[in-house]
């Protein structure tokens, strides 16, 4: 079946106002008459339009009994207490409001859903952007997914994530109840290059399962996913991308397009090209090509422009992270399956030293400089700050542990120890020298804990946390209310997420007969709590609260 990807071109205008958050006049005529929300209201609707005339999906909406929406808040950059007043991180409010209207000329059952990251609570990045305000116009759902109750899925042919958990809406979506749009941002990602429609997903997924092989396995683990569900309708929002190193701030891009097809690998190979990277390069679409996702055919209607978005980089051992942070010494040391086998320390080269680094750099390598990122947008930072960083648990060779700096120089368990500068121990991997870190961050991987610990080293409030946040206090409002809600459904023995284990493994399975094993997904009804399990729950909720 062909596939068909409509590319609308913005003309060139000043769309910077309000691309994150929406103005307090939002729904007056006088809003309505600026040339920008015109404009973004004619493109979208023509885009849609185009869409429709080649594969009519405006009227496979009547078979379903409701519309779930999605759009990227992972983090709503706006008035954070940053260097800028805006970041494009979020999908773009006036965008997302005119695809509503869009849709509510052709259904009246709407529900926009969304999770924001750990801890961030939805309902802060709901109320910051102002999707709480097109909920009331449009009379639509508006559901922070972390708060609601989960059903769990077994996945025969996953690699990584065979066993998922969902939020009871996407259990619609599974059942072809629910007809599923997503809308990302277009922009580059530390954790997978580029985040747009199925990387969206992401935020569809309770924190801790998100949070468990949130490492060198995420491209798999995502993949993994599109066997359970993908989105129907897929709309990037690329009128103003974000280049840089998400999820920390990331900076804006003219970009000026729209995006939009039914496949999500073929769409988001699409924002890929737009964005100057080339799709087949990009682990995440690859994977999922693997797995047969792909169109067979595909049709673009429309030009697509080229641009050149800063990739993001997750290594510290980059010249770009060394030259701007000077006094910070980064030792890499994995020995995972597939990380560099070293024989001879003396023989390891920058090359060498660099892919140890990066042998785990979907987990929490990313989140670590995330965390630096966050400390590059801070309005006051000291970049001259000593620290070591530890990366791995150390390469076991000649009964030592060795790590290696960006040149390939060895340094011992000993010689760490005995250096005076403060040192930062990453994730699970380096628990060897937690005894010895001032900062550390345990888990595979808490992305949260990774950001805090480093801007806890570098001298920095984190910015949500920050007084000069001035969502500050809905931040902490919603915090405990969304911790209050998960536990109380605890209590009731519900279950809101999977148990806390964020360790790098696969987790085990029931068999199942040789006839199911082709199935791509399987019901896996959660067990019946009992009161040792919901107090462990309740407990891992309010832990939430500790970051």
């Amino acid at each position: 079946m062909k596939e068909y990807i409509v590319v609308t071109n913005a003309p060139a205008m000043d769309y910077t106002r309000d691309y994150v958050a929406l103005p307090p006049n939002y729904g007056t005529r006088e809003y309505y008459e600026r040339p920008d929300i015109k404009m973004i209201y004619k493109l979208v609707y023509e885009n849609l339009d185009n869409l429709n005339k080649k594969n009519g999906f405006v009227k496979k909406l009547s078979a379903y009994e409701k519309i779930v929406i999605k759009p990227n808040l992972v983090s709503v950059y706006h008035d954070s207490g940053m260097e800028k007043p805006d970041y494009p991180e979020s999908t773009d409010p006036r965008v997302f409001e005119a695809i509503v209207s869009y849709l509510k000329q052709y259904h009246d059952r709407i529900v926009i859903v969304e999770s924001s990251g750990k801890p961030m609570p939805t309902r802060t990045s709901f109320k910051v952007a102002g999707y709480d305000r097109i909920a009331k116009k449009y009379h639509t759902g508006l559901i922070a997914l972390e708060t609601c109750s989960v059903v769990r899925y077994l996945l025969p042919k996953a690699e990584v994530m065979k066993e998922v958990y969902i939020p009871e809406i996407f259990q619609e979506v599974v059942e072809k109840k629910a007809f599923y749009i997503s809308v990302p941002k277009l922009k580059t990602n530390l954790y997978t290059q580029v985040t747009l429609g199925f990387k969206n997903a992401m935020g569809a997924i309770p924190y801790s399962l998100r949070e468990r092989n949130h490492n060198y396995m995420i491209n798999k683990k995502l993949a993994d996913l599109l066997y359970l569900f993908q989105p129907d309708l897929i709309f990037i929002d690329g009128l103003i991308g974000g280049e840089g190193n998400t999820p920390a701030p990331v900076d804006p891009v003219d970009s000026r397009v729209f995006i939009s097809g039914t496949n999500s690998v073929a769409v988001d190979s699409v924002g890929t090209k737009v964005m100057g990277l080339d799709p087949d390069q990009i682990p995440l679409i690859t994977e999922a090509k693997k797995r047969g996702f792909e169109a067979d055919e595909t049709e673009i209607l429309g030009e697509v422009p080229r641009y050149h978005f800063r990739r993001a980089i997750p290594s510290l051992m980059d010249e770009g992270f060394r030259k701007q942070f000077p006094n910070v010494l980064v030792l890499a040391g994995h020995n995972l399956p597939h990380a560099p086998k070293i024989t001879d320390p003396g023989a390891v080269t920058p090359k060498i030293a660099r892919e140890l680094e990066g042998a785990c750099d979907g987990g929490c390598l990313a989140a670590i400089r995330s965390g630096f990122d966050y400390v590059v947008y801070a309005p006051k930072k000291d970049y001259q700050i000593p620290l070591v960083v530890i990366v791995g648990g150390g390469v076991k060779c000649q009964e030592q542990r060795y790590w290696f700096d960006y040149t390939g120089r060895p340094y011992t368990e000993q010689e760490i120890r005995a250096m005076d500068t403060p040192i930062l121990t990453i994730g699970n991997c380096a628990h060897v020298l937690e005894d010895a870190a001032r900062y550390k961050t345990p888990g595979c991987c808490s992305p949260s804990t990774c950001m805090l610990a480093v801007t806890a080293a570098m001298h920095i409030p984190f910015p949500l946390l920050s007084l000069k946040n001035k969502s500050f206090a809905h931040f902490g409002t919603h915090v405990v209310s969304m911790v209050i809600s998960r536990a109380w459904k605890s209590l009731q023995g519900k279950w809101v997420d999977c148990p806390s284990r964020h360790i790098d493994q696969i987790y085990p399975v029931p068999e199942i007969s040789k006839d199911r094993k082709d199935l791509d997904y399987i019901e896996w009804p959660l067990p019946k709590m009992d009161w040792k399990t919901r107090k462990k729950m309740i407990k891992d909720q309010f832990a939430i609260m500790k970051l």
